[in-house]
């Protein structure tokens, strides 16, 4: 049967989805730190050549430019989800395939939000370099993909941790393509040149693990870049999660207060443990530094409308990005003209081990209904 002039029906079950928060500060941190957004043009919302659904704990490839549809527990060979838990499907959504951007889920009908601008911001664990070697360009520990609606301001932040399980692109050393793997999200990263191809190559598998959806732009930072953006804002404090020793016999418990620079803002956001949520831990602190140092973004933004161009100006020595001035001051200036802040949401999942790595397993429930409410627009 053909996905033109068919619909598919699909099951899945989880608990429900936990509420937005609002966070302030806003995204003119992302602008800088992490950056965001860039227009996204109308022919992005097509949802290129699939739209990816899950159908009773598999993933169905829906392909509106081939005939033959692949349903069960593997897309192009490759198991999808075999080791996390089993669960009894229980609920129901449906994918309209006439345009790829209509779902109909519960009993009403969502569309893709065609006044939303997203990017996928990465922060990667080495200096970006360019690299002929693939598997040496690092990969992404931090990965956020940010959508604002240019005609109400509405920002929101899908902080998508490093560990979740995802199909990405894989490739040899020598640039061949090997396939589609299933591994940690942010290995994603090193199957490219430590540039524009690593960029693609993540944002490819990030729209994969969104069920097709698409992201228009990216933009990557190194670890010198939040160093930089840091001492731009001046030094960001924070109140200690964590115990954490700074080295030279300085140790900060938690609830103390400390002014992050230098070093101390290396061991503070990137100190992990060895447990099973070691890096949902971390990425509470890097979630709290961000809300921090957007606040201090914003206020100097509001007393100088030009700063958010110079803080990327900045930055740009440090970046790989499709964003372009232009795209900054525009978004900049929306974003002020709305409260200038943000709701943030994180995946939520199942820890477990693969292969000797941690890996959250998402939950396929909440991770749905995130996309819908963050992405697409109820219509009825």
């Amino acid at each position: 049967m053909s996905p033109q002039t068919e619909r598919y029906e699909g099951h899945f079950s989880a608990p429900r989805q936990k509420k937005l928060r609002r966070m302030g500060g806003g995204l003119l941190a992302l602008l800088a730190l992490l950056l965001s957004l860039s227009r996204l043009g109308s022919e992005a919302f097509k949802l290129l050549a699939y739209a990816d659904v899950f159908i009773g704990g598999g993933r169905m490839l829906a392909n509106a430019d081939v005939q033959q549809v692949d349903v069960g527990e593997a897309v192009n060979g490759v198991p999808v989800f075999n080791e996390a838990p089993s669960v009894e499907p229980t609920q129901e959504y449906i994918l309209r395939l006439d345009d790829g951007t209509t779902i109909v889920y519960q009993g009403h009908t969502y569309q893709l939000n065609r006044d939303l601008s997203t990017i996928l911001c990465l922060g990667v664990d080495k200096t970006l370099e360019s690299t002929e070697i693939i598997g040496t360009a690092g990969q992404s520990d931090v990965i956020l993909l940010v959508g604002m609606d240019t005609k109400t301001g509405k920002t929101t932040v899908l902080n998508i941790p490093r560990d979740c399980y995802a199909q990405v692109d894989t490739y040899s050393i020598n640039n061949h393509y090997l396939g589609i793997e299933s591994m940690q999200i942010t290995a994603a990263f090193g199957y490219g040149d430590g540039q524009a191809a690593s960029c693609e190559n993540a944002r490819q598998a990030v729209s994969r693990l969104l069920y097709g959806l698409p992201i228009s732009s990216y933009l990557a930072l190194d670890m010198n870049a939040i160093q930089a953006a840091n001492e731009a804002v001046g030094h960001v404090t924070v109140k200690s999660l964590i115990d954490v020793d700074m080295g030279k016999g300085v140790v900060f418990h938690e609830g103390d207060s400390i002014e992050l620079q230098g070093r101390w803002l290396d061991r503070y956001i990137r100190t992990r443990g060895h447990d099973l949520e070691a890096n949902a831990k971390r990425n509470l602190r890097q979630m709290q530094y961000v809300t921090e140092f957007s606040k201090l973004v914003v206020a100097k933004s509001k007393g100088d409308l030009s700063f958010p161009v110079e803080l990327f100006s900045t930055l740009a020595p440090y970046m790989v990005t499709s964003l372009e001035i232009p795209d900054v001051t525009f978004l900049s200036s929306v974003f002020l003209s709305h409260g200038a802040d943000f709701q943030f949401r994180t995946i939520s999942g199942t820890f477990g081990k693969l292969d000797g790595s941690t890996v959250l397993y998402p939950d396929e429930t909440d991770l749905f209904e995130a996309v819908l409410e963050l992405f697409y627009k109820r219509v009825d």
